[in-house]
């Protein structure tokens, strides 16, 4: 239902993460592409998807994630976005964003 709004946070958590697509949907546990990820289950969720909507479109993308795994994303990137100015202020502007669509 909300596939293109993930698509569009994709595309802008790739501009202002400076990583690849590839990077982003690979199991990759290096921590600048895990922030990523953990970053596109956040702004997805506080849009109103759930985890196995996030789920889906995941799948959709090539990577099978777990629900568990989505939502321990949404809480730990939360917890970080709560304690970092900096990452709060990417989170406002990917947010801001996706609002034209």
């Amino acid at each position: 239902m909300k596939y293109k709004l993930f698509k569009k946070f994709i595309e802008r958590i790739l501009e202002h993460m400076e990583i690849s697509h590839g990077d982003l949907f690979d199991k990759s546990k290096k921590k600048s592409v895990v922030m990523a990820r953990q970053l596109l289950y956040y702004l997805c969720y506080n849009r109103g998807m759930g985890a196995s909507e996030i789920k889906d479109y995941m799948a959709r993308e090539g990577q099978s994630v777990e629900h568990t795994t989505i939502l321990h994303g949404i809480k730990s990137i939360g917890k970080a976005i709560s304690e970092d100015a900096d990452l709060l202020v990417i989170y406002d502007n990917l947010m801001s964003e996706s609002v034209d669509l």
